[in-house]
């Protein structure tokens, strides 16, 4: 019987490929959001973009987001290892048919009730802006159809060994609203932005088709309702999608409380704040979790969890050695870095003090994120999405609980520390069922390697300090920290003997002698 594809090239190599793809996608989506920051700042306008396109997002996450690749990938390495090419060919165009089709009602709803879903998300919005946010919400509704098309393509080029086409695809929108933002938004403004997400969405999904074609996989406007591997991926795509309802419903939540702050200058700064955030730790959560989950998928259809654990297991450790630092730094540097991405144009020091609050929040969590990013990816693989399920919905219940009492005591930095208090609740209830069950176990060394990681982080505290107190310019302090910090960090690991350090010094000496 026919293996899955196995990758040509070494996990380290596609890894460094795919980081260096998303980091130039992720700095190009920075500065789309500066540009944003700029032309549009915390008006009314930029309040009725920030409502208006949070809704397609949050209302696709909520219904299918978290399925589209996640109960497709272990079906369909399963039927690859099992009965071939050919038979996995026929169920991917099966899935994306279903995919279609419920993104189309999923669109047609969103149009027709747009006035209520922006009403339920920001209520706390001046009239004004309410009106704008329902006309951009009805025109970037449809991009939903596209969104689906270009994760089962994403889902299909993954699971044959092709992950640089699928890292390739945010670069590709950004492009486009990049250059709308530069040559076009003097013309059209905020609603043509609209339309520019609608028109860099589609381009995501067809990028794609040429590869997945070279793959064998050819789109059929047909399938069957009752496919059994089709009924197979539904199956466990309700319990997957509520297990990644944690981020989309906290953004709900926050969206809503935060509205109410400064007539919706708050939801904007939440909305600025999450958007760096997510650019800050997606850059390695992002490789490391779209190039193990189909590495995890093949090891659970050929019997081989050990291999998958492994794996899960060195990359947990790899990305809280690597985010741990940058974790204390953008704590304790939040303003001046927020200034440095933000501050020109429409968007002020007033603007930045309330973004820099909620970035502080936000970052609390973000190892807690990174790690849990990794430990759902092997639950999805190992056909376990019920774990993933209970801690999404303890954790949306303790989120919604929490936030009203932070939000009143700390405004909108105690909205983003909801958010991340609900995440490390999340990762830990994960952690707890996956280990019964054989999927994520770590052993005392590994603890370990993760509590020098933070040890060391937190060495850099009275070095990042002290630099900062004397040195007022924003970015001068946050060169001066990083080129006084970076040493301490690696320095105190060494010591301590992590194994993330001495892999570095290894690579380094090996270099050396060649």
């Amino acid at each position: 019987m026919e293996k899955a594809q196995k990758p040509k090239k070494s996990f380290l190599g596609y890894a460094v490929i795919m980081a260096a793809i998303t980091v130039v996608a992720k700095f190009l989506g920075l500065f789309r959001d500066i540009l944003v920051a700029n032309y549009y700042g915390m008006t009314m306008e930029a309040v009725a973009y920030d409502a208006a396109s949070r809704l397609p997002v949050t209302v696709f996450d909520l219904v299918i987001g978290g399925v589209v690749t996640a109960a497709f990938i272990p079906v369909f390495n399963s039927i690859m290892v099992r009965r071939g090419k050919d038979d996995a060919m026929r169920f991917a165009n099966s899935y994306v048919n279903f995919i279609l089709i419920v993104c189309i009602i999923i669109a047609a709803f969103g149009m027709l009730f747009a006035e209520t879903l922006v009403s339920v998300i920001a209520p706390g919005i001046t009239a004004e802006a309410t009106v704008l946010a329902v006309k951009l919400t009805r025109i970037m509704f449809p991009m939903i159809i596209f969104t689906g098309l270009a994760f089962s393509y994403v889902g299909i080029l993954q699971s044959m060994g092709e992950y640089n086409i699928p890292a390739l695809i945010s670069l590709v929108s950004n492009v486009i609203m990049v250059t709308y933002l530069f040559t076009l938004n003097r013309f059209f403004g905020v609603i043509g932005l609209g339309v520019a997400m609608i028109i860099g969405w589609a381009a995501q999904a067809f990028v794609q088709a040429p590869k997945a074609h070279s793959f064998g996989f050819w789109y059929r406007p047909t399938f069957k309702i009752f496919d059994r591997d089709l009924l197979r991926a539904a199956k466990n795509s309700v319990p997957i999608l509520i297990g990644t309802w944690t981020v989309p419903v906290c953004s709900l939540i926050n969206a809503r409380f935060a509205s109410g702050i400064e007539e919706g200058r708050g939801m904007t700064a939440i909305g600025y704040a999450n958007r760096l955030y997510i650019m800050l730790v997606g850059i390695f959560s992002f490789v490391a979790t779209n190039l193990l989950f189909p590495f995890f998928s093949r090891a659970e259809a050929e019997g081989d969890r050990d291999s998958a654990m492994k794996m899960m297991r060195t990359s947990v450790k790899a990305l809280v050695y690597i985010i741990a630092p940058i974790t204390v730094g953008l704590i304790l540097l939040a303003t001046p870095f927020t200034a440095l991405v933000y501050e020109r144009g429409q968007f002020g020091a007033a603007e930045t003090a309330l973004t820099a609050t909620a970035l502080q929040g936000y970052a609390v969590g973000m190892i807690f994120m990174a790690a849990n990013e990794v430990i759902v990816k092997a639950l999805f693989a190992a056909e376990k999405p019920q774990v993933s399920m209970i801690s999404s919905l303890v954790s949306m219940a303790f989120n919604i609980v929490i936030v009203i009492f932070l939000s009143k005591s700390f405004g909108v930095g105690g909205i983003a520390l909801a958010t991340a208090l609900s995440t490390i609740l999340n990762l830990a209830i994960n952690l707890a069922i996956s280990h019964k069950l054989y999927i994520c176990r770590f052993n005392l060394r590994d603890i370990l390697d993760v509590a020098v990681s933070v040890i060391s982080s937190a060495a850099m505290i009275p070095v990042i300090m002290l630099v900062s107190s004397h040195v007022s310019n924003g970015i001068l302090s946050i060169a001066l920290s990083v080129i006084a910090a970076a040493p301490v960090y690696f320095i105190v690991s060494l010591i301590l003997r992590s194994e993330e350090a001495g892999f570095i010094v290894k690579g380094l000496l090996k270099k050396g002698k060649n």
